[in-house]
């Protein structure tokens, strides 16, 4: 069911990049607008450090890639943002899938005695080789068989991006036609092509506002500004759409493309992938760089993150000094606020631990 458009009141959506940084200057006991101790771009690096911290503590962002499997190829690059896998499925059908074990080579070595040899479906992962700054991720067996290649035929609903994606799925662009809501992309892209969609998150980087996309035609998306200087598009202001819900697919070349659903939950269903493996990961999240942007974290997280900007700007003063001791205090702070705060849905689920066949 496609998006309505809608207006909803009294939802509180956390702390924006801008009121993040007062917060954090306001704990630094500086003034408004006062960087003179401490830079803004320190200040933004120190809070999207504490956006990766809390990722790492919570496990709270959530992702998915699809790779696509080489005849003959047991490793592959790993979709950049991937902060640490959760499991693998191997599906030998769109209908019929496992879960792959995962082991360390040491492991591999002790109890799978040829292990690099053999071919079939695999059934194991394991991590790889370096691939630059990244771990590639290895199976065994290794595939004997190509994978569908899902870019080319996905499910139904599901759109695969062209071309002007970065690894955080953000679309850039320049609008070339004034208008109070409407932005045309200049490049003239079909814009759906690029993966954007109705309900993803645009913002105007030159005007400072941003908004929701309710519409999108042709090489157009309609979405109504707020929160900047004059919040309509002009001539030349440039835009950039923070994409929402979105898988990753990376082919045994290395290459890495984006998929979109233009409706809520529809990456889920995701099951045309025979001969494939289905990751599910935590990602890195995306980095804070707008005034208008908020964090991926947990709305209810947010107001710890200038915690943590204090004690990562202030760490490395000499111990002992009062710098040093408010570091030590923020940190904890933060800590205690995080793991108080979250909640993980996971581990509130009953589960006696017994098989019910019947659910």
């Amino acid at each position: 069911m496609p998006l309505a458009t809608y207006s909803v009141t009294g939802l509180w959506e956390g702390y924006k990049l801008s009121e993040l940084k007062e917060r954090t200057l306001s704990n630094l006991k500086q003034k408004e607008g006062n960087y003179t101790r401490y830079s803004e771009t320190n200040i933004v690096n120190a809070l999207n450090d504490g956006i990766i911290q809390t990722v790492v503590m919570t496990k709270c962002l959530r992702g998915f890639a699809i790779i696509i499997l080489k005849d003959g190829y047991s490793q592959y690059k790993p979709p950049s943002q991937l902060l640490e896998i959760d499991k693998a499925y191997f599906y030998q059908s769109a209908t019929s899938y496992y879960e792959i074990a995962q082991k360390s080579i040491t492991w591999l070595n002790r109890f799978k005695s040829g292990w690099r040899t053999q071919n079939g479906d695999p059934k194991i992962l394991y991590p790889g080789d370096s691939y630059g700054n990244l771990r590639k991720i290895g199976f065994t067996p290794t595939p004997d068989t190509d994978g569908d290649d899902y870019i080319s035929s996905p499910d139904t609903g599901i759109y695969a991006s062209s071309s002007g994606m970065t690894t955080s799925g953000n679309v850039t662009g320049t609008n070339t036609t004034a208008h109070a809501t409407t932005c045309t992309d200049s490049a003239g892209r079909t814009l759906s092509d690029e993966g954007i969609s109705i309900g993803m998150m645009a913002v105007n980087v030159t005007d400072g506002s941003s908004g929701q996309i309710t519409a999108v035609t042709g090489s157009t998306f309609t979405c109504t500004l707020a929160d900047g200087t004059a919040n309509t598009w002009a001539v030349g202001d440039s835009f950039t759409v923070l994409a929402g819900e979105y898988g990753v697919v990376v082919d045994w070349e290395n290459d890495e493309k984006y998929i979109f659903s233009s409706e809520i939950g529809g990456m889920i269903d995701v099951t045309a992938l025979t001969g494939n493996v289905y990751l599910t990961f935590v990602k890195r999240p995306i980095r804070l760089v707008y005034n208008n942007q908020y964090p991926e974290i947990p709305p209810e997280l947010h107001e710890f993150l200038s915690d943590y900007a204090v004690y990562s700007l202030k760490r490395t003063s000499p111990r002992g000094s009062t710098d040093y001791e408010e570091a030590m205090a923020a940190f904890a702070t933060f800590e205690k606020g995080i793991n108080e705060r979250y909640v993980d849905q996971d581990s509130n689920l009953l589960d006696d631990g017994m098989m019910d066949y019947n659910l």
